[in-house]
């Protein structure tokens, strides 16, 4: 077997893997399940469930929410700002290397 041969007959494999594997990604083998004709409510019980839910959630990003004011709001300490100002000198991106 000659090597353009050798090569035509990888060329072609390759090329018939390529489009059995595209048909396969592509083929719908499946489908969604379809919606039901007549939606039934949510009970009394879950309604609540999914209030109390909303509440905590509502509580929990005021409390972040608040954290994050007295954090902004806290004076800094003058240590603490030469600490960031000396650790930033002593970096070796400022310094060049």
């Amino acid at each position: 077997m000659s090597h353009s041969q050798r090569l035509f007959s990888r060329f072609a494999a390759g090329l018939l893997a390529s489009l059995f594997s595209g048909f396969l990604i592509n083929g719908q083998w499946g489908h969604a399940a379809e919606p039901p004709a007549y939606p039934s409510p949510a009970s009394l019980e879950m309604m609540q469930l999914l209030s109390d839910e909303h509440g905590l959630v509502a509580d929990m990003v005021k409390a972040q929410l608040a954290a994050e004011r007295t954090e902004l709001t806290r004076p800094r300490t003058v240590s603490s700002i030469d600490g960031h100002c000396v650790a930033a000198r002593r970096s070796p991106l400022v310094n060049g290397a």
